[in-house]
């Protein structure tokens, strides 16, 4: 469970980023 809190965290602050692309493909 923490580890998909986290997971929504990370993505959600780079989503300013345009490495938002590639944790999307990872993910």
């Amino acid at each position: 469970m923490d580890n998909g809190v986290l997971t929504v965290t990370v993505p959600k602050a780079e989503v300013k980023k345009p490495d938002v692309k590639a944790i999307e493909i990872s993910g």
